[in-house]
């Protein structure tokens, strides 16, 4: 066997491996994204679902020293209540009593005299602040809905 036929087919062989491993890497570069395209619809069908449970609200906390802080977009679950809200935006202290949750401290700011933190409902209608109608934990979200909480001097 010649020296020239001898290396015509090591590249022959060597042409071969390069070809079946490019068949190879066509396959799994195939099946990758075709899994990236599955796990893609299934990542989108759980935001519609997760859409259809959750609704934004928007809060805010004013401390009543000039610092207020927005919470925009927040995500509760539907029917949640105010009460619900604010815990999962910020460390709250409460009480309980006969008319239901009072709160007494956010984010460790309360205790003070004759200072309370009270909630206010955003009236797109009349463009003002109004009085929370209920306690914070009878009051139910609605979609979208604009609320505050305010530290003031009574």
């Amino acid at each position: 066997m010649s020296e020239r036929t001898g290396a015509k087919g090591l590249w022959m062989w060597i042409s071969l491996g390069l070809v079946c491993l490019l068949i190879i890497s066509i396959y799994v570069a195939a099946y990758y994204y075709n899994e990236s395209e599955r796990y893609k619809r299934l990542y989108e069908r759980a935001a519609e679902d997760l859409k259809r449970l959750l609704m934004p609200v928007n809060i805010l906390i004013d401390y009543g020293n000039g610092t207020a802080k927005w919470y925009n977009g927040t995500l509760v679950q539907r029917e949640s209540t105010l009460f619900e809200a604010i815990r999962r935006v910020a460390k709250v202290e409460y009480i309980t009593g006969q008319y239901g949750v009072f709160v007494t401290h956010i984010n460790g700011v309360g205790g003070d005299p004759n200072r309370y933190w009270i909630w206010y409902l955003w009236n797109p209608t009349t463009k003002e602040w109004t009085w929370g109608p209920v306690a914070c934990d009878a009051y139910v979200l609605h979609e979208e809905e604009i609320v505050a909480w305010r530290y003031e001097q009574f």
